[in-house]
């Protein structure tokens, strides 16, 4: 036997099904009776030796006790597939309960106890093995984010969902749905605060997601440099580390971040006065690309680098003094107040 044919799973040899087990049981039993019929007729035929004809009944005994095993364990093979199929169809019909259930606790949105408990209900299918419930639970709960998480993320229920939308992708699904959270024009009520701002937060089993405006703030869950298909226009993002500044972003800016990279100045709020678009930020080691972004002064907004891990500029030769361009500090400065 080969290597692969040993190393091959359970799950890849052939299933007998239940129609297979009945005719099965029903071939092994036919089988059996014509086997004994045939044997009593072979050995009573010529009428009855005592002598003879109990050695050939003696004889032909394990086999008919083999055959008569073979019935028994076809029509157990048969009622065990016949047992599967009811638990499956129970299974299936409790999970549809659920997700029945789950979608009618999430619409009750006046309630709020309802709706956790709706998340939590759908939760269960989303992490459970069965990927078309968990699709669907899904599903669900990216309408309850599209209907009223689009232009902010101060829904109650957000970190619930996002945790039970991280188990499904974690449980490999995905929605496959683009969303746009777009806070340019949003007023929270008819007297608005000037100092108002909208939080951002990722939420996973998106196939991808703009962010427009507002504050993307970190997330102790993820990487920002790791998030797939996810871009940012006209988005601070605030805390992440580290980043690479990239075509990812469009007139972003950054703040209290570790950067870890700059290939694009588009990616950079207030494109002519670019050194505005970061503070507070660390640029150790940071990998710049932009020849740009070291002729102005990033000092002002408190970006810095660590002594002996200044930043590095491709594709040039001279020396530069990155002490007249970033804060040199000792050691990582506690800046948040500034934020």
């Amino acid at each position: 036997m080969s290597k692969q044919s040993d190393e091959r799973g359970v799950g890849d040899w052939p299933a007998i099904s239940e129609n297979h087990w009945y005719t099965l049981a029903i071939t092994s039993a036919i089988f059996t009776a014509l086997a004994v019929l045939c044997s009593f007729l072979w050995i009573f035929a010529d009428g009855f030796d005592p002598e003879k004809d109990v050695k050939s009944a003696q004889v032909l005994a394990p086999f008919g006790v083999a055959l008569f095993a073979l019935v028994t364990f076809c029509t157990a093979g048969w009622r065990g597939s016949i047992n599967t199929r009811q638990a499956n169809q129970s299974e299936n019909e409790g999970r549809a309960k659920l997700l029945q259930e789950g979608a009618k606790l999430l619409a009750d949105v006046e309630k709020p106890a309802h709706v956790s408990a709706g998340i939590a209900t759908l939760g269960v299918l989303i992490s459970g093995p069965d990927k078309g419930y968990a699709f669907q639970g899904m599903s669900l709960l990216a309408d309850f984010v599209e209907d009223r998480m689009s232009e902010n993320h101060s829904n109650r229920h957000r970190s619930q969902i996002s945790g039970a939308m991280r188990s499904g992708e974690q449980n490999g699904v995905n929605t496959g749905r683009e969303i746009s959270f777009d806070c340019t024009n949003y007023d929270p009520d008819n007297h608005y605060d000037d100092d108002y701002v909208t939080y951002w937060n990722f939420i996973p089993g998106f196939a991808s997601i703009q962010y427009k405006s507002g504050i993307f703030d970190y997330d102790i869950h993820y990487e920002i440099d790791n998030l797939d298909n996810v871009n940012f226009n006209n988005v601070e993002i605030r805390g992440w580390r580290p980043v690479n500044v990239d075509d990812r972003f469009y007139r972003c800016s950054f703040s209290n971040c570790d950067i870890g990279s700059v290939s694009s100045l588009i990616a950079l709020r207030n494109h002519k006065e670019f050194e505005f678009s970061f503070e507070n930020c660390d640029f150790s080691g940071c990998i710049i690309h932009v020849r740009e972004l070291v002729e102005i002064g990033l000092k002002k907004q408190h970006n810095y680098y660590l002594r002996g891990r200044p930043p590095i500029l491709l594709g040039f030769d001279e020396p530069i003094d990155w002490s007249k361009i970033l804060l040199c500090e000792e050691t990582k400065p506690d800046r948040h107040f500034l934020l």
